[in-house]
């Protein structure tokens, strides 16, 4: 009876009959389309991603011309050109930074995602205390009911009554202050989806995640694979490698090459081919410095790196540790504190209505059953929570609608 009265209020009292089921999967995709700080990383990575072409660092050739006084004119063209593998090591080089910026965005929509779930956690909550709280109401409703039958023949009295409708009065209050929370999280939600702040939301449906189930040494392994951030200190070393290779390089010379072509009067013409190569002479104050700092470049890639594996690490941990906590915790509330709590309102109430407890044993059975409800749910929300910090700490994806 309780549960028949909420659902009934629940589509067309507090959401009216365009009430739909809020999807996980939908809105994550929503938001990597249309959440501004994901799109803003992506168009960075797409401006590295540009700057790969070895090409770019090639000298633009120059075209010259002269005429003297001897009626003699003279064309010619120069190109400058690094040593070969100058080249492939400056391309690998912005080929590893445009993929450091494609880890930068992956972690920022992990960032996002992640911020996308837990306001979803928020709100799947709250909607399960506006459940709890209205059938709490439908309750207190019967009891008043029942208080008013028994004061009328004299099995009650009449602070029964008021309690009981002092009870009313609260869950009232109570429903309407979750209301106004439930609006504030799903303005939380539109802002994160880019959506206008007014947009209908929906309800949220549980999700169903295989995380409790990993363990430790595997989500380890996993993200070492794919943790953006980790993806990101690995490129940032490997650039540090490569400029470490370029910076040797710099002890080998570069070209120069020019073509002159000679048109003298009498229709004679005379052709000049150069080619010359930069010499490092200076190597002391110029290579030797470059390499040096090429190196505790390299050290300190490589330290960086040690340091946010380890950070991705412990977030792993500690991520899966409160999976852990939270899947225990609403397991033995749903399956053994609940129900024993509804058995023993049960109990309560019968006894009640022949008269044989008083009113506030009653009151106190069906708090704590209220208590206890909100308390599975919260964990839920809070299972949810952890479960969304240990997919960015890991990188992947770990849940799924559940079946209906």
């Amino acid at each position: 009876m309780r549960k028949y009265i909420f659902i009934c209020f629940l589509y067309f009292g507090l959401y009216g009959s365009s009430t739909h089921i809020l999807k996980l999967g939908k809105i994550i995709e929503e938001a990597r389309e249309n959440n501004p700080e994901i799109l803003a990383f992506r168009a960075k990575y797409e401006v590295y991603k540009s700057k790969t072409s070895p090409f770019r660092n090639l000298m633009d050739p120059m075209i010259s011309t002269e005429v003297s006084s001897a009626d003699m004119k003279m064309y010619s063209i120069t190109q400058s050109l690094p040593f070969p593998t100058k080249l492939s090591s400056q391309s690998n080089i912005a080929r590893a930074e445009a993929e450091v910026y494609g880890s930068f965005f992956l972690e920022k929509e992990q960032e996002i995602l992640s911020k996308v779930k837990k306001s979803y956690s928020d709100l799947f909550f709250l909607h399960k205390r506006y459940e709890v709280v209205n059938e709490s109401k439908s309750f207190f409703n019967q009891l008043f009911n029942i208080a008013s039958q028994n004061y009328s023949v004299g099995k009650a009295t009449q602070a029964d009554m008021l309690r009981a409708q002092v009870e009313l009065s609260k869950t009232e209050n109570d429903l309407l202050k979750i209301k106004d929370d439930i609006n504030i999280a799903e303005t939380r939600l539109n802002i994160l989806l880019n959506r206008n702040t007014e947009s209908p939301v929906g309800i949220p449906g549980e999700i169903s995640t295989d995380a409790a189930g990993i363990p430790l040494d595997s989500l380890f392994g996993i993200a070492r694979e794919n943790s953006p951030a980790l993806k990101a200190t690995l490129w940032l070393k490997e650039k540090a490698e490569r400029m470490k290779s370029l910076a040797n390089q710099t002890y080998l010379p570069d070209f120069l090459f020019k073509f002159t072509q000679e048109e003298m009067s009498g229709g004679m013409t005379n052709r000049k081919y150069m080619v010359g190569l930069s010499i490092p002479v200076y190597f002391w104050g110029k290579q030797n410095d470059k390499v040096r700092e090429a190196r505790a470049n390299m050290k300190l890639a490589e330290a960086h790196f040690e340091g946010v594996e380890n950070e991705v690490l412990l977030k792993t941990k500690e991520a899966k540790i409160n999976v852990d906590n939270f899947n225990r915790t609403q397991a033995l509330y749903k399956n053994t504190i609940i129900p024993q709590a509804k058995a023993s309102l049960n109990s309560v109430l019968s006894a009640y209505e022949a008269n044989r407890i008083d009113f506030l044993s009653l009151l106190e059975s069906e708090r704590a059953l209220i208590s206890f409800e909100l308390e599975y749910y919260k964990a839920v929300s809070n299972l949810y929570k952890a479960v969304a910090d240990l997919e960015r700490a890991i990188g992947i994806n770990l849940t799924k609608e559940r079946e209906e």
